[in-house]
């Protein structure tokens, strides 16, 4: 069976409770805690890289 075949015979009939559905709604403080831990993290990515980046550039510098 070919990916447009399976795609064909979906089913693509809305879910009986589509009407009733909500987004669940976080705090402002859980969002707030979200954000400051994704900035941590990618604050901390960065800080490791520039840490890899430095050390690399001081092993070509002894090479030459």
């Amino acid at each position: 069976m070919s990916r447009e075949d399976y795609v064909d015979e979906q089913d693509f009939d809305d879910a009986v409770n589509d009407e009733q559905f909500e987004r669940p709604r976080s705090s402002k403080a859980d969002t707030l805690r979200a954000r400051r831990q994704v900035e941590a993290l990618l604050e901390e990515r960065r800080l490791k890289r520039a840490i890899e980046d430095d050390w690399y550039a001081d092993f070509d510098d002894e090479e030459e």
